[in-house]
């Protein structure tokens, strides 16, 4: 039963963060570069615009029901979960933000609801049950993922053509799925001390504050991130990789079980391949040669539309 209420918990999370996507990319184009501007001038911007902070709310909402959902149901089915939400945001672009599709966005469209659709059968052969972490290969993926993490974001700054942002994304995506281990780190760490501590247990979580830490550090280069890129390229690079390296997490270091049965088990991992195989299709989509730029002047918004040659 608590699967089922996981599932359900990370189908309304997902939902809300990726429409808040939606609504910060399109309030983004308003606010000063983020770089540009002195920094005071920036937040003062920013946190006078209501829009931008209404998405926060809901970023913040949906991020709380996704941290519920992960403590009581597994990483490897949870994050497939949230992966399939991009195709809320990739809908809103190109309806809301008149970002061009192409056949590459529909077919990860169609490959990420494919996979929702296997996963959801082989929930019902899934064995229940908690699982404690393996702490020495926990923490080898922990160090990886912020070795990686790290070493995108430096080459997102360094370079200074129109990838920058897809490794602005992956960088981000690798710290929001630190995120989602370190988050399901501390909810084993407090059911192990319910008993003494309580829901206050999670205040001497060392995991608990880094995954806070992140959270907080992985906003603000996510809010670049868009301001650098289109929604449906920059979106999906971050949810493929923000839910690829938990769901491995997931298996190795938690031990979470497959299904039972060879056909399950095969339909499980076909999900896994095609939500994060569609949201890899969807960050392969070209900048479109005529969707419109938004464009900060400090006093007004103006926008241009740019034709590549």
């Amino acid at each position: 039963m608590s699967v089922f209420l996981g599932v359900l918990l990370a189908v309304i999370a997902t939902s809300l963060i990726n429409y808040s996507n939606f609504i910060q990319k399109r309030e983004l184009g308003k606010l000063p570069r983020i770089g540009s501007e002195s920094p005071l001038k920036t937040i003062r911007a920013f946190l006078n615009c209501a829009p931008w902070l209404r998405a926060q709310g809901i970023q913040i909402i949906g991020a709380w029901t996704h941290n519920i959902a992960v403590g009581i149901a597994p990483l490897s089915i949870v994050q497939p979960i949230n992966a399939s939400g991009v195709c809320l945001l990739v809908v809103l672009a190109i309806t809301r933000l008149r970002e061009k599709p192409s056949i590459v966005d529909w077919l990860g469209i169609a490959s990420i609801v494919s996979g929702v659709i296997s996963l959801g059968i082989t929930l019902v052969r899934t064995p229940g049950g908690k699982h404690e972490y393996r702490p020495l290969i926990l923490w080898f993926f922990v160090a990886l993922m912020l070795i990686v993490s790290l070493s995108s974001l430096i080459t997102s700054f360094i370079r200074r053509d129109e990838r920058s942002s897809s490794f602005l994304g992956i960088g981000v995506g690798m710290m929001v799925g630190l995120t989602a281990v370190l988050t399901k780190t501390a909810w084993s760490d407090i059911t192990g001390r319910w008993g003494e501590l309580k829901i206050a247990g999670f205040v001497f979580s060392s995991s608990f504050w880094m995954a806070v830490a992140l959270t907080i550090i992985s906003m603000i280069f996510f809010q670049t991130a868009l301001q650098r890129g289109a929604a449906v390229i920059v979106v999906p690079l971050v949810t493929g990789f923000s839910n690829m390296i938990p769901i491995i997490v997931g298996f190795v270091a938690f031990r979470e079980p497959f299904p039972t049965g060879v056909v399950m088990i095969f339909l499980r991992l076909l999900s896994i391949l095609l939500i994060i195989g569609g949201a890899t299709l969807l960050s392969l989509r070209k900048e479109g040669s005529t969707s419109p730029v938004t464009l900060y002047t400090g006093k007004r918004v103006k926008k241009f539309f740019f034709r590549k040659p």
